[in-house]
């Protein structure tokens, strides 16, 4: 019988973190959460922690909010009695304010596995504040949607550092959010004692989301199933580039569209860069409901794998890049530029732009088999 793949709220509930449950019940807590902070039955990680007797002073939310479902920043608020600050508004770090008298901040979020994810950063962040104050952080831990065996470059560039891609990671990692504030704490030689993470259990590296029997609560408004999670490290490197990667469709990065597209030009460039890959792609029209080119009638691109989700979605992305590049080359220097923020990667950027995406590719895996080096002191999970 396979066990039950277990989050780390549901193991702090079940009383397998019965010693740090013991020191929370003690100590003045807030609660970093979003409905993806949830029990298997549903229960949301708020009711749990009140559940089990810890004191919840205060709430913090990440981007898109205590309900996962805005775009943009995020005004605080409150539930109940209790403040709700939000980390994506007028400031992306916990206040002196918002931190005043708090013992420990809990931490409940489910990542999706990509570098230019958010909730992340807002872990760094906490833990960037909370270090110097003495505050604890406690991660409850969940999979990683992607699994945790592929990792693929490039490891961002420092000066391309951001909210977006903060800390020297891959486009995707393969860590859980519990392995990535580890790497956060020992990349800035924090005292490892700050951090405690309550694991998940039953978890095994080559597993994907959809072998971890659970379900899936979306984290953001365009994540809305694991197929879109899934392709979003791909066609999301060209979210700045000034087309549409999906959202406001029925297929959020999967498709890539454009008043201005040429698709005969794209259907050459694209056989040539996806030729003996397991991708295909077929016309579409499209007019996204909101993001880029909202309410205006796009010609597109959709793409599919014959092996259901792309194993490679970074790799992906680049082919994608290099043949919109050689598809119009009239591209604009500019919007082209922007991708690096997402991508991380001056040299690959410039790769793609001259033509050679081999070198692009090659750069993208030394990377990723560099960061699998680096990693091995804080995985959690075999």
């Amino acid at each position: 019988m396979v066990s039950q793949v277990t989050p780390g709220l549901d193991a702090l509930r079940a009383g397998e973190a019965s010693e740090l449950e013991r020191e929370l019940r003690g100590r003045k807590c807030a609660l970093l959460f979003n409905p993806t902070g949830a029990a298997i039955d549903g229960t949301s990680a708020l009711d749990v922690c009140r559940e089990r007797g810890i004191e919840l002073a205060a709430l913090f939310s990440p981007e898109h909010g205590p309900r996962a479902d805005q775009e943009g920043d995020i005004e605080s608020s409150t539930v109940g009695q209790l403040p709700i600050h939000s980390l994506y508004g007028a400031t992306r770090r916990p206040t002196a304010v918002m931190l005043d008298g708090l013992e420990t901040i809990v931490c409940d979020l489910q990542d999706v596995g990509a570098r230019f994810y958010t909730y992340s950063s807002t872990i760094f962040h906490i833990l960037e504040e909370a270090a110097p104050r003495g505050i604890r952080v406690v991660v409850l831990d969940r999979p990683n949607p992607l699994g945790g065996q592929v990792v693929e470059g490039p490891i961002i560039d420092e000066e391309l550092r951001s909210f977006i891609g903060y800390a020297p990671l891959p486009v995707t990692h393969g860590l859980t959010m519990g392995e990535v504030a580890r790497f956060f704490v020992r990349w800035r030689g924090w005292d490892e004692s700050l951090l405690s993470v309550v694991p998940v259990q039953n978890w095994k590296r080559e597993q994907l989301w959809p072998q971890t029997g659970l379900q899936w609560r979306q984290p953001s408004p365009n994540l809305p199933d694991f197929r879109s999670t899934a392709w979003y490290p791909g066609l999301a490197l060209l979210e700045f580039s000034g087309v549409s990667v999906g959202r406001g469709t029925e297929a959020p990065f999967q498709i890539l569209a454009a008043p201005w597209l040429d698709f005969e030009a794209m259907r050459e460039a694209l056989e040539a860069t996806l030729k003996g890959t397991s991708f295909s792609f077929q016309r579409v029209d499209v007019t996204p409901t909101r993001a880029t080119f909202e309410g205006e009638a796009c010609v597109g691109v959709r793409f599919d794998c014959s092996e259901g989700e792309p194993t490679h979605p970074v790799e992906f992305g680049l082919r994608v890049m290099a043949a919109l590049r050689r598809a119009h080359p009239d591209f604009s220097p500019e919007l082209w530029q922007k991708a690096g923020q997402l991508l991380g990667s001056k040299r690959i950027l410039d790769s793609l732009w001259n033509g050679e995406l081999n070198e692009a590719l090659e750069i993208t895996r030394a990377d990723g088999e560099r960061f699998k080096r680096e990693r091995e002191g804080v995985l959690l999970y075999d």
